[in-house]
């Protein structure tokens, strides 16, 4: 999306979390290989809930604001869906929605509603059916004594405008809808 030049804010989610750190770890990971994209903001945990995650996505908006309203960041990534959906709201306060780059996780009516309106880039997004199914058989094949893998790779997608119409992916935004 930035064709491998400009500068990003990432706000994470809560020490802790094994899983969202995972995630933000392997953000920092991919940007180090990227030498033309720079992280300029990292320190800012928005927590559970969309509130507090909207009240932490001030802090980097005002500190990397230009005084003509604009962004000095390229682009925006929150590593679950109570900090893409603060950082939402943060944008949208800001009239900045739209106009950077966003990337988030998870899905939730809302988000799903900005990606249509093209106020978020992209949602990566899981499988939670797979999910379910790959721990269920894994466990099955546990009992019976049988080998099993120590790491199960359950997918991911990245929904965009452009694809978020397909039937695939469209079962992924709603997974309540299945």
């Amino acid at each position: 999306m930035l064709g491998g030049k400009g500068s990003v804010i990432m706000m994470r989610y809560q020490e802790g979390s094994a899983s969202t750190m995972n995630r933000e770890k392997g953000f920092v990971d991919a940007l180090k290989k990227a030498p033309g994209v720079k992280l300029i903001s990292d320190n800012q945990y928005g927590g559970a809930t969309t509130e507090t995650a909207q009240k932490c996505a001030e802090n980097p908006i005002a500190s990397f604001s230009n005084t003509d309203g604009t962004l000095k960041a390229d682009a925006v990534f929150c590593p679950n869906e109570s900090t893409t959906f603060g950082m939402l709201r943060a944008l949208q306060d800001n009239k900045l929605a739209g106009k950077v780059k966003f990337v988030g996780l998870d899905s939730s009516e809302k988000l799903v509603e900005a990606l249509a309106a093209g106020q978020i880039n992209g949602l990566v997004i899981q499988n939670p059916y797979k999910m379910g199914y790959e721990g269920v058989k894994t466990l099955f094949k546990s009992i019976k004594g049988e080998k099993v893998e120590k790491k199960i790779d359950t997918g991911a997608t990245l929904a965009n405008k452009q694809n978020m119409d397909s039937e695939e992916v469209k079962k992924l935004l709603n997974p309540k809808k299945l």
